[in-house]
């Protein structure tokens, strides 16, 4: 990734971050935890069982994270 790259997805996630309610910020918590979970898998360009409970663990916890916000949205009538 080039630094340009690096300093716009920084400048996009102190930006989101900013202006979101809980719910969101969680989910772009685990949606990092997710990302650091598969780029720490794929290191060596294997993933191990270890590795692959991880990454399965962290998927689940950002799909709890987004069903949640999903049923704490309220469509007005």
């Amino acid at each position: 990734m080039s630094s340009s790259s690096l300093i716009n997805l920084m400048m996009l996630y102190f930006k989101l971050n900013g202006g979101i309610g809980n719910d969101a910020k969680v989910i772009m918590k685990e949606g990092m935890d997710v990302i650091n979970s598969l780029t720490k898998a794929l290191k060596d360009n294997k993933i191990t069982m270890a590795e692959k409970d991880a990454l399965v663990a962290e998927l689940d916890d950002f799909s709890g994270a987004v069903i949640e916000l999903i049923d704490n949205i309220t469509i007005p009538e």
